[in-house]
């Protein structure tokens, strides 16, 4: 089982399958984590495997808004 009551939400963790990524949503049932690569995942708390990271998260390009 994963000790993911260790993790809390803005961390950064790397998963073996899905990579890097951040978590956006956690509580006792799901975790939300938005990966650099792969997307968004939800996990089952209790069986998700994770690892801390100290790899910072990659800088997205600001959204602007095309003007008419």
């Amino acid at each position: 089982m994963g000790k993911s009551q260790a993790f809390s939400v803005s961390d950064r963790v790397s998963s073996a399958t899905y990579g890097q990524g951040t978590i956006t949503q956690m509580d006792e049932k799901y975790t939300t984590i938005e990966f650099d690569q792969a997307g968004t995942r939800k996990f089952l708390t209790s069986l998700v495997q994770l690892e801390r990271s100290d790899v910072p998260a990659p800088v997205k390009p600001e959204r602007t808004k095309k003007s008419k």
